[in-house]
């Protein structure tokens, strides 16, 4: 499997790295690392890609200024990462079906793969734990993993994996995380930025929209809204409401967690489910084309709220 990979590599000049679009830590951090140990490797044209912007709160991650720094039509190897389908590559779905060659890295259980060689290791907590052996075996034909890369890596695992608290979490992830916090660079420091610390304007929006909060089915549905007026009145945006569906998912008897954010088109929705292990995730994000994980999934809707609310609604309840 990682020989396939290492032989594109050596036989290409001109490599694309792509992200999913609004990118999480794990796509950023598997593909920052990747980014890093190709060039260390001795690869000069490689180049990032996202079709959205970086947000803030990843910009700390090293290199994090490379994507979208090169825009070509065109390369020898396009590579995939922490994208369950094609669809979440975005514009750059053409770059990279119409590379020489293209690899899917991957740890979704719904990838379809699509890429031309791929390295999907279904149900692990992060692509970052795939991406952690392939290169440690581009490594082991020439030194490319350093504190960066470690760092990088050890970043997306731990968003991934909800700070080692989610089911998909095995003994591999902790081997993984174990030889990554051997490298020079502060684990507690990544988990303090990316678990704990959030700006007081993000504060205030979780505030605002936890108190709304609706429960439903005798408390075994959450339900919280972002809407236009959240934002304008606490100075943020969609960027903003990472993790707030979490306080929802914690509280007692709540089975699934769910919530709705208005984008920039009033009448459509992003959708963000969270449920306990006794509910498959990707079976209500299924219902409206979406996907994920088992305990964490999502998807996008368009109609009225108060109709995405009901559709929503209905899903959770067949699933429990």
């Amino acid at each position: 499997m990682y020989n396939d990979f290492i032989k594109a590599v050596n036989s290409s000049e001109t490599i694309a790295i792509i992200s999913h679009q609004n990118p999480d830590g794990d796509t950023c951090g598997s593909a920052l690392a990747l980014y890093r140990a190709l060039k260390l490797y001795g690869k000069k044209d490689v180049y990032l890609y996202c079709d959205s912007n970086i947000k803030d709160s990843l910009r700390v991650l090293e290199g994090s200024d490379n994507y979208n720094k090169y825009e070509s039509t065109k390369c020898d190897l396009a590579i995939a990462c922490d994208c369950a389908d094609m669809d979440r590559l975005g514009k750059y779905f053409n770059l990279f079906v119409k590379s020489k060659l293209n690899v899917d890295i991957d740890h979704h259980k719904t990838n379809s793969r699509y890429g031309k060689i791929n390295i999907i290791e279904p149900g692990v907590s992060a692509t970052c734990e795939v991406m952690f052996k392939i290169i440690k075996a581009l490594d082991e034909k020439k030194h490319c993993f350093d504190d960066i890369v470690a760092k990088l890596l050890y970043s997306g695992l731990v968003t991934d994996s909800g700070g080692f608290t989610f089911s998909s979490v095995s003994t591999q992830t902790h081997f993984i995380a174990s030889e990554l916090i051997k490298y020079n660079f502060s684990a507690s420091d990544v988990c303090e930025y990316f678990l704990k610390s959030v700006p007081m304007n993000t504060f205030l929006l979780r505030a605002r929209v936890l108190s709304k909060a609706k429960f439903f089915e005798d408390g075994k549905i959450g339900l919280i809204t972002f809407t236009d007026e959240d934002f304008s009145s606490t100075g943020t945006t969609s960027d903003n409401t990472e993790g707030a569906i979490n306080f929802i998912r914690d509280i007692a008897g709540v089975e699934i967690a769910v919530s709705i954010t208005q984008t920039e088109n009033p009448n459509n929705f992003k959708i963000s489910v969270r449920t306990s292990d006794k509910v498959d995730a990707t079976r209500i994000a299924g219902c409206f084309g979406g996907g994920g994980h088992k305990n964490a999934s999502g998807c996008r809707i368009s109609g009225f709220y108060e109709d995405v609310k009901d559709k929503l609604l209905k899903a959770c309840r067949d699933e429990l």
